[in-house]
């Protein structure tokens, strides 16, 4: 029974990268509208309800895994950043934002590699977790500054911030995580000398 559930788990935690597409498939099909946007934010939605829940179901059925570990945050960063370039391909957000997003998502994978490599344990940081609260609700709140710009309610001047506040959020996660690789090397090789 167990590994049916974690079957279902890896099912489900693989199902907001499909999820992602289909919202940049929507975009890039029929462009930005009132009805779009609406789609994007449904289908966000349910992306960061399988964020949720997944980890909700692992710790239920007891079905944590080093598996999990790894999938688990790749497909946030891979479904983070196709909702985000999908953004940017419809002039909703900056590019730099999503590819900065890219940048710090390779860099913290390098990191933690690294980290394995000298044989440090790197458990995930709150930072990180603050990072993916703040994409989540800076997408939600792009597409509503994209739905208000459909209205003719001009409020487009808010993206810059949006964006900044963001990238800022992004940029503090990735020091965060160097610092605190560069500490555990430290220690590990204070311990071994």
């Amino acid at each position: 029974m167990a590994n049916r559930y974690y079957l279902y788990l890896q099912i489900l935690t693989a199902s907001r990268v499909f999820i992602a597409a289909i919202l940049a498939a929507v975009f890039v099909s029929y462009g930005v509208s009132a009805w779009t946007i609406l789609a994007a934010a449904v289908l966000g939605g349910m992306a960061e309800l399988t964020d949720l829940f997944d980890g909700m179901m692992a710790r239920k059925y007891d079905l944590t895994s080093d598996f999990g570990k790894f999938f688990d945050p790749y497909t946030d960063s891979i479904a983070r950043l196709i909702m985000f370039f999908a953004l940017a391909q419809v002039g909703l957000v900056p590019l730099w934002l999503p590819a900065f997003m890219a940048l710090r998502d390779v860099s913290v994978s390098y990191i933690r590699l690294f980290a394995m490599k000298s044989n440090v344990v790197m458990s995930s940081r709150m930072s990180g977790k603050v990072k993916a609260w703040a994409q989540a609700v800076g997408f939600f709140l792009l597409l509503f500054i994209g739905l208000l710009g459909r209205f003719e309610l001009d409020v487009a001047f808010l993206v810059p911030y949006v964006a900044l506040i963001i990238l800022l959020i992004t940029l503090w996660s990735l020091i965060d995580y160097a610092v605190y690789l560069f500490a555990l090397v430290k220690k590990s090789d204070e311990h071994l000398s």
